[in-house]
This record gives C-alpha cells, structure tokens and sequence, in this order.
C-alpha cells in the first residue's frame, strides 16, 4: 500500500468521525462517503460525502440544518453554500479549511434528490474492481497533476475512468484519451 495515501485516508475518516458527518447527513437521507477517501485513493486533503434526500421540498432544509449543526459542532468558521439545482437538483454545503492533522482539509457535502447525480454507484464499482496496479497508475497521475494545480473541476473522476476503462497508466497516454473524449463529445472523429 502507499504510506502517505493511508496517513491521509485515516486522516480524512478520523475528521468525518470526530464531526460525526455521516450521523448528521443520515437524518436528511441516503449519505456516503465517495471518492479518494472511500476508495484509499486520497492525494490531497479533500474529501466528498454525497447525500441523496427524499424529495425536493427536504432539499433546502436538509442543507440548512447542515449548516447549523455544522456551525455548532465547530466545522469552521466559513461555510459556502453552491446552488446545481438548474443542473442536477443539488446543493453543495463546502467547509474550505477544515483543520487537520496534516494541513486544512476540503470538505465538500452534495445533497441531491436524484440518485444519478450522487458516486454512490461509481464508488462501490470501483471499490469492487479496482486492481493493485490500477490504484497504482491513479495514485501516480492523480500526484502529478496536483502538483501542477490541476487536480481540480472533476479531473480524479476523469483519471479513474481513464485507467479502469481505456487502460491508461501515464500522463502522455491519459492525455491522448482525454483528446479522444474531448473530440466525442464534442461531435468530432
């Protein structure tokens, strides 16, 4: 396994426990863990829960009451609250520097009312199919591109498609099957 990968992981699992996250986000709906942190793929200290709410009208409250008990369970002194309802009926509760053992920690909560819109599905596929060496290849595209500042805007999600799907296990490769995919969907050959 990679050391520093299991120092950030414990560190990140350690924080949703010590905030008792899940608890607090189980009253609302359906809440997980995803990503890096779910799947022992942790680079930077960033960490996702997703939460799938019952219904529209649960959706405001859900993340108000969030804030509140996120505030009173000292989360931070700064929440920000980002409206995708026109895009995918969710609300994005961010904690952007919560402190940590190692450094501040990102903390984004998604509350959802459409299953799709949550990695509830992603994460468990990739936690049941992920090889050693697949991990491996993400781990090493994942550090370096968060050392040039791009690991960022969705790029994780696109890095582990990209080696569980098309095989990919470097830059120069990941950059090519990114071109490929840029070109379908944008209609080209």
């Amino acid at each position: 396994m990679d050391e520093h990968q299991d120092r950030l992981r414990e560190e990140g699992q350690g924080i949703i426990a010590r905030l008792g996250l899940l608890d607090l986000l189980r009253v609302w709906g359906e809440a997980r863990v995803v990503g890096s942190v779910a799947l022992g793929l942790v680079v930077r200290r960033d960490m996702d829960i997703h939460v799938l709410v019952p219904g529209k009208q649960v959706l405001e409250t859900a993340v108000w009451g969030t804030c509140s008990a996120l505030f009173a369970r000292g989360a931070g002194r700064e929440l920000r609250v980002t409206d995708y309802r026109w895009e995918r009926e969710a609300l994005k509760v961010a904690i952007d520097n919560y402190p940590g053992s190692s450094g501040p920690w990102s903390i984004d909560i998604w509350m959802t009312t459409r299953p799709e819109s949550t990695a509830f599905a992603a994460t468990e596929h990739l936690r049941a199919t992920l090889t050693a060496e697949a991990r491996s290849a993400i781990l090493a595209l994942k550090r370096r591109y968060d050392a040039c500042g791009l690991l960022k805007d969705g790029l994780s999600a696109e890095i582990y498609e990209a080696v569980t799907c098309g095989g990919v296990k470097t830059v120069e490769e990941f950059e090519v099957w990114r071109g490929r995919d840029r070109e379908g969907r944008s209609g080209g050959g």
